[in-house]
């Protein structure tokens, strides 16, 4: 094939990502649908890097929070190791109240973004991960590495992970609108007290 392609666990292509080339000897950005493709010398070594740093509320809500309660808990554990990462706000390789912390810091505008981490993490989709339940068992490749190129055009796919998005539920921006109809509305309400049996 004549491209690579950069999508979420459930296929959804993400674009904007800034894919570079043995550090920067080559850059481009994915398009809508997601892909991209270099050409470069035949018989080259390669190392394909895609970065992403922006939306950070993108796919996040209190609903995430709860699903990562219920993990915590074991009550429900995640069943991905995408899911995994997602989850490990904090970047400590482990999935803990502290990153529900940060979490909820971000939903409520305290924080503008991640202390240790960027809003998106890349995964190489050719890898297999050899513990389900934990990524972190080895060290999860978010390069892809591409030794003696065999035909001028660079590929490789990557797993896009948006980090706290632990639903799957992140949206697509093109020119900045919204493909899907997915969107988070925050509701407030005041604090009131009520006594037994009265109604609201």
């Amino acid at each position: 094939k004549d491209v690579g392609v950069i999508a979420t666990e459930n296929n959804e292509t993400v674009e904007g990502v800034e894919v570079s080339v043995n550090g920067n000897v080559a850059t481009m950005t994915t398009n809508a649908d997601g892909t991209f493709s270099f050409v470069l010398p035949v018989g080259g070594d390669y190392s394909v890097a895609p970065y992403l740093n922006a939306n950070y509320l993108n796919g996040v809500s209190t609903f995430d929070l709860v699903l990562m309660s219920k993990h915590i808990l074991g009550v429900q554990p995640l069943n991905s190791p995408y899911k995994y990462i997602a989850a490990d706000i904090n970047n400590s390789e482990t999935i803990t109240t502290l990153d529900m912390i940060q979490l909820r810091k971000l939903i409520l505008n305290i924080d503008t973004q991640f202390a240790n981490n960027t809003s998106w993490r890349f995964v190489d989709a050719a890898y297999s991960f050899p513990v389900a339940n934990n990524p972190w068992f080895t060290e999860f490749p978010e390069v892809a590495n591409v030794n003696n190129l065999p035909s001028a055009v660079l590929t490789a796919d990557f797993v896009g992970v948006k980090i706290g998005d632990v639903n799957g539920s992140v949206s697509q921006f093109i020119n900045g609108e919204t493909v899907e109809g997915r969107s988070m509305v925050q509701l407030f309400a005041e604090n009131q007290n009520f006594k037994a049996q009265e109604s609201v």
